[in-house]
């Protein structure tokens, strides 16, 4: 007897596999690791190059501070602590900071990076010199007068 809308089981219909095959996935898997080996080296570029701001903001901040020291006294200040640092880090800490050069003429600073930023080689370290009255010449890396990678982007 049969009743109505119900149907005896079919033993010939096989039920489907709806997922992935082991293959598949894999595939998958293998085409994403090569999408993040090519994407990481960008990515961590651009994060260097997002925090060289941090050294160059510390470097002008500095001028600044040597101007105002400039128009109060015979020579520019040869210690970060005499401007009122009281520390030798930039604001985020990935540069540390340095005047090489001071007196009454000018002086040059320097932001070294460390921490993650260290492996910035081609920009390390950022310099900013300034020279007589009105002169800053802003260069980085082994170049003491010359920006060739373009570090100080204006």
């Amino acid at each position: 007897m049969r009743l109505f809308g119900h149907h005896p089981p079919d033993t010939t219909v096989r039920l489907q596999n709806r997922g992935f095959t082991l293959t598949e996935l894999l595939i998958s898997l293998a085409l994403m690791a090569v999408l993040a080996a090519l994407a990481l080296p960008a990515y961590q570029q651009q994060q260097r190059q997002t925090r060289r701001i941090d050294g160059q903001a510390a470097l002008l901040q500095l001028q600044m501070d040597q101007i105002r020291w400039r128009s109060a006294h015979d020579q520019h200040a040869d210690a970060l602590s005499t401007l009122g640092w009281t520390t030798d880090r930039s604001s985020q800490a990935h540069y540390q900071l340095r005047i090489t050069l001071a007196d009454a003429d000018g002086f040059t600073l320097e932001a070294t990076p460390v921490g993650a930023q260290s492996a910035d080689v081609l920009c390390a370290p950022l310099r900013l010199t300034w020279q007589g009255p009105a002169n800053a010449l802003f260069s980085a890396g082994q170049h003491m007068g010359d920006d060739p990678e373009r570090c100080w982007k204006k």
